[in-house]
């Protein structure tokens, strides 16, 4: 949409474009599913990278406490 009003690209109404745009539920879902795929990826990476981080921690308390 040139001028973001609901429009459309002649100002003639909504969805007389290509349906490309924000007006188009099809559109909205599947932006609305890759945002729920990237944040539960992005959740994953960070449960992942927290539970190498603790983990080291742990082994290298174990490991200072078995060498003195």
């Amino acid at each position: 949409m040139p001028q973001l009003d609901g429009r459309g690209p002649d100002g003639t109404g909504a969805m007389t474009g290509r349906r490309m745009g924000r007006c188009n539920p099809s559109q909205t879902q599947k932006t609305n599913d890759e945002v729920k795929r990237a944040v539960a990826g992005l959740v994953a990476v960070v449960i992942i990278g927290a539970t190498e981080i603790v983990w080291n921690w742990i082994r290298e308390k174990r490991l200072k406490s078995g060498s003195k």
